[in-house]
């Protein structure tokens, strides 16, 4: 547990910090989570979760992006999906519409969050990489300790806008 509060601490103290806010896309990113979206880096929160129809009016206004996107997204995790990670396809929003992952490695990844008809924006849990990269409108890796929230330490994430 100290991990969570050392994680926590450091977080606010950089964010803190207006002029880090200026150079570091990431402090930028931590500072939007407490003073935009009013969270807070020791929390524990999963990302929101869509009911069934809400996701399935999300993945039918983004039908033609599905359909497009499919074939490269199998193609992808047949290149990636043995090193233990899971692909998301999110809408604008943030929405997990699609989803590719090993099935030993299911649990875990639900159990985190990253699932279908989940939300990943900065205003569902914090700085993360998708969130961060709409947020920027730009691609975004985000490792480990940059999360926002000490509870996703564990993960890295690499996202990019299409």
């Amino acid at each position: 547990m100290p991990m969570r509060f050392d994680h926590a601490d450091h977080v606010q103290s950089v964010a803190a910090h207006t002029s880090a806010a200026a150079s570091s896309p990431v402090a930028a990113s931590w500072r939007r989570c407490l003073t935009l979206h009013g969270l807070s880096p020791e929390e524990a929160r999963h990302p929101w979760r869509l009911t069934e129809p809400e996701f399935r009016q999300a993945r039918a206004r983004s039908s033609v992006l599905i359909e497009e996107a499919r074939g490269e997204i199998d193609r992808l995790f047949a290149t990636v999906g043995k090193a233990g990670c899971c692909l998301l396809l999110t809408d604008e929003n943030g929405i997990a519409l699609e989803r590719r992952g090993a099935a030993g490695d299911d649990r875990d990844f639900r159990g985190v969050g990253l699932w279908s008809g989940t939300v990943w924006s900065e205003a569902s849990v914090g700085t993360n990489g998708i969130g961060t990269a709409l947020a920027d409108e730009r691609p975004v890796l985000i490792l480990r300790d940059q999360h926002f929230l000490s509870q996703n330490t564990g993960l890295s994430c690499t996202t990019a806008p299409i």
